[in-house]
């Protein structure tokens, strides 16, 4: 007896303990999501449940309970999306003071500790389609001017009063040039919009890179509209500005399918050592404007003005 007794005593403490277990790991789960989500969370939370037992209700009540529970779902419904509007503002509100702090704080770095670069090599392909969105795709070769350099930044943007709409439907990415297998690799970028739809890009390096060595990268954009006056029938600059300028630069602008196109030069006959411009038709039965410049002057504007036929 006194045997069996203990073991009934040992059972009845150790489910005790386990849904003391159990409880406590509740309690600590709800602490965190309270934590985690404020009060709009809870909010949320609750609105759920009444849209579920509405739900619920409505289909296995009566009919004066169905139609009292049809209201409740559509209120609760609308609640639950106003606050997941409001959630998703709010977490876009912190991401941009976080960009816009990360973005200031790097360019203080830049300033107080000197850190310097420049493009020795910049190859850029702009690809327009019927509607005017456009893939950018930007092979680029970086050298440190300074001992360790440990990020660096470039813009790109479209060349006319962009709207700002098209903004969340812009997309970059950057990884390393792949030579013989190795690279490929995407890199961590902070980007935010500056004046005139130019946004600015900042490569955070996988580990520093020292003074005189090459970064060779490529950046990809995705800008909905960026070239829609060009497809409209206005005539539209593609140009280029750097300090200091590079040693070499190829800016080809492929066009729309079933276009032809006119150009101008725009700033290369002092801004550039040696240039030309030239016409072709690529594998995909496109016309494609290309530009190669040699020793671009630094701070010049150099580029092409097009025009479709």
């Amino acid at each position: 007896m006194t045997f069996g007794a203990s073991i009934r005593r040992t059972r009845r403490k150790q489910s005790k303990n386990g849904q003391s277990t159990m409880l406590g790991s509740t309690v600590e789960a709800l602490q965190s999501y309270v934590l985690n989500t404020g009060v709009i969370g809870i909010v949320e939370g609750v609105l759920g449940i009444l849209a579920c037992g509405g739900i619920l209700s409505a289909l296995l009540g009566r009919p004066g309970v169905r139609a009292a529970s049809t209201v409740a779902v559509i209120v609760a419904v609308l609640g639950l999306f106003v606050l997941l509007v409001a959630n998703k503002l709010e977490w876009r509100r912190r991401t941009e003071l976080d960009r816009r702090l990360l973005l200031r704080y790097c360019d203080r770095l830049h300033e107080r500790c000197n850190f310097t670069w420049r493009i020795s090599d910049w190859r850029q392909v702009v690809t327009i389609e019927a509607n005017g969105d456009t893939h950018d795709k930007i092979t680029f070769t970086a050298v440190p001017t300074c001992d360790t350099l440990d990020f660096l930044t470039f813009w790109e943007g479209p060349n006319w009063d962009w709207p700002e709409r098209y903004r969340r439907k812009t997309d970059v990415h950057v990884r390393s040039v792949e030579v013989e297998g190795e690279g490929g690799t995407r890199f961590d970028v902070t980007s935010r919009w500056l004046s005139r739809g130019r946004l600015k890009v900042m490569v955070h390096l996988s580990e520093p890179a020292l003074r005189d060595s090459e970064i060779s990268l490529i950046a990809e954009f995705t800008f909905p509209a960026k070239c829609l006056p060009l497809v409209q029938g206005s005539p539209e600059e593609f140009v280029k500005k750097f300090t200091p300028g590079p040693e070499h630069l190829e800016y080809t602008v492929v066009l729309p399918p079933d276009c032809s196109g006119y150009w101008d030069g725009v700033g290369l006959k002092s801004g550039t050592e040696r240039y030309s411009i030239q016409r072709r038709t690529n594998t995909s039965g496109r016309e494609e404007i290309s530009l190669v410049a040699d020793g671009v002057a630094t701070g010049a504007r150099v580029g092409m003005k097009l025009d479709i036929k």
